[in-house]
């Protein structure tokens, strides 16, 4: 069997590495913090999930527009 070396760098890169701030990666989290809280059994479990997965509550907010002017 052959060995696999490694040049003394880390072969796994930083989350913060692989991912770029893009909408469509901010619309992926805001997905998963949202599946996320309908999983939980409550809140408690909600958060230690979203930790777990380094995500924050926030990200799961959804912004609402505003309402239409009256004609």
């Amino acid at each position: 069997m052959r060995e696999m070396g490694f040049s003394g760098g880390s072969s796994v890169a930083e989350s913060h590495d692989v991912f770029e701030d893009t909408a469509l990666v901010r619309e992926q989290r805001r997905r998963a913090v949202r599946a996320v809280a309908s999983a939980a059994a409550d809140a408690g479990d909600c958060a230690l999930l979203l930790e777990a997965l380094g995500l924050k509550p926030t990200e799961g907010v959804t912004a609402v527009p505003e309402p239409r002017p009256a004609d």
